[in-house]
């Protein structure tokens, strides 16, 4: 069966994955601080309601709306005019709350979607839902009803996680093995150098790009060069 896919709404990354991201997949962006993410996940979902007349939600763990929203503003993006519209909703929910609506099944979160007729949500941050979690077997738990939860809906799903990484070190987290697609961010020194790259490392039903490539942020947001190199 040809799997149905949406745009990213990154430029040049949907060259790497066959179109786009699989319609109601979960994709995971994992990266350190100062990577992109909450762009991504802002990019992704302007993507759907800029093009596609869709409401995006974006749920938050630990960012005040304010805040955010300002922020956000330095690339244009008036998201305060978007929600007085109905196209853009923010939810702040504290990590308990989360586990909470988890174990209830996410009937709170699907009822929002249901109302709006949401098609992509972002929720941001993964890290402070598992910290919750002392044992191993605990955030394996929890996460595998999370992304249960993310596939009742219909929607696309972009879960943001924080964590550094090194391209140069083979790397596997709890929080990916329940994801549909995995993509990390990375800020790359070499010397004085510092280059901000993305790689793709996995994406279920999809022959994607495995090169890390570099990415700029600019005052439009994430580019990425899937045929450029890091280091020229």
């Amino acid at each position: 069966m040809k799997i149905s896919r949406i745009p990213s709404g990154i430029p040049g990354l949907d060259e790497m994955v066959e179109g786009g991201f699989e319609k109601n997949s979960s994709v995971l962006v994992i990266g350190g601080g100062g990577s992109g993410k909450t762009i991504f996940g802002t990019q992704f979902l302007l993507e759907g309601i800029e093009k596609f007349n869709e409401t995006g939600i974006y749920i938050s763990f630990e960012e005040r709306k304010d805040k955010f929203y300002k922020h956000i503003m330095l690339f244009g993006w008036n998201l305060e005019e978007l929600e007085n519209q109905g196209r853009f909703v923010f939810i702040k929910y504290s990590p308990q709350k989360m586990v909470e609506i988890v174990k209830e099944g996410g009937v709170k979160i699907e009822k929002i979607i249901k109302e709006i007729n949401a098609k992509r949500i972002v929720i941001d941050s993964l890290s402070a839902y598992v910290a919750l979690f002392k044992e191993e077997s605990e955030q394996r738990e929890m996460l595998v009803a999370l992304f249960d939860m993310l596939a009742n809906y219909d929607c696309t799903s972009v879960v943001i996680a924080e964590e550094d990484l090194d391209p140069d070190k083979r790397h596997s987290t709890i929080m990916g093995f329940m994801a549909d697609a995995i993509l990390h961010l990375y800020n790359i020194r070499k010397g004085d150098t510092m280059v901000r790259a993305l790689e793709v490392a996995k994406m279920r039903g999809t022959k994607h790009n495995y090169r890390i490539v570099p990415i700029s942020i600019d005052e439009h947001g994430i580019n990425v060069y899937p045929k450029d190199k890091i280091f020229q």
